[in-house]
């Protein structure tokens, strides 16, 4: 299931990217999505080529209807976002690999940000992959409309972290 969502962030680039990598914020965000952070690694230098790994859980009560019947209390979100350096006009684009732990349900997405001024418009593009027989195809569908949702409220809460911070 091809996912596509796009969002505009009221803060220039290099700010977005300081908030994005700041586990303070992510942590943040994570309690507001009702998931628990287990664990937040950057690695490397964020002015070039970088890779952050975020580790959380999230209870089966917040996932979509068709997939908690395969979820027992929790469900363990490995996900790795993999940074290019920044391109001549300073956009940077990641690479983002989702993976549920005990699932055979992951997502995989191309991120890019770019800077338009003092703002910052970050697209998103990719697959939800489940490979789960007879139902494989509902679960992805039924998980598509997240990405969307998760994209905003990461907008959202970068510009009020932003704004505090």
């Amino acid at each position: 299931m091809s996912v596509n969502a796009s969002t505009t962030v009221k803060a220039p680039l290099e700010t977005v990217l300081k908030t994005f990598v700041d586990e303070a914020f992510v942590r943040h965000v994570s309690d507001r999505a009702g998931t628990q952070l287990e664990s937040f690694e950057v690695s490397g230098d964020t002015n070039t080529a970088f890779t952050v790994t975020t580790v959380r859980t999230m209870s089966a009560d917040k996932l979509p209807d068709v997939v908690q019947k395969f979820v027992k209390g929790a469900v363990k979100l490995n996900q790795v976002d993999t940074y290019d350096a920044p391109a001549a006009d300073g956009s940077r684009n990641a690479r983002t690999e989702i993976k549920a732990h005990g699932l055979p349900v992951g997502a995989n997405a191309t991120q890019t940000l770019k800077p338009t001024g003092e703002e910052t418009v970050i697209d998103v593009a990719g697959d939800v992959v489940a490979n789960i027989p007879l139902v494989g195809k509902k679960i992805a569908a039924a998980a598509e409309p997240y990405i969307g949702k998760a994209l905003t409220l990461q907008a959202r809460a970068a510009e009020s972290w932003i704004a505090k911070h």
